[in-house]
């Protein structure tokens, strides 16, 4: 059964919609799910191409909304994506995205 479509749920899916609404945000999300395994800060920065100050503002939205949890291993911190939340909802979005480039095309002739 589907949860209920009430105004403080509305509230929460237009956060993770938001979050999802950001172009650095979803190549932090892809290294992530290319890497397999948690990343450090540091190593999500520089996969992504984003200043460590960047990322770290970048994880912390991510991590508020749920799509990322953090990992603390000794000094450092590892940052993993929600699984399959991520993945499912990266797949779902690409194969429309990619769906719709197709069928624009094939409408040019």
């Amino acid at each position: 059964m589907k949860p209920p479509m009430t105004n403080p749920m509305i509230e929460e899916v237009s956060e993770l919609f938001a979050a999802l609404g950001d172009a650095s945000r979803l190549k932090i999300l892809r290294s992530l799910l290319e890497a397999g395994e948690p990343l450090s800060q540091g190593a999500l920065a520089e996969a992504a191409g984003l200043s460590q100050a960047n990322a770290s503002k970048h994880l912390a939205c991510l991590t508020r909304v749920g799509l990322v949890t953090r990992e603390p291993q000794g000094n450092s911190v590892f940052f993993k994506p929600v699984l399959p939340l991520v993945e499912d909802i990266c797949g779902l979005v690409c194969g429309h995205v990619s769906e719709r480039v197709r069928s624009t095309y094939k409408a040019l002739g």
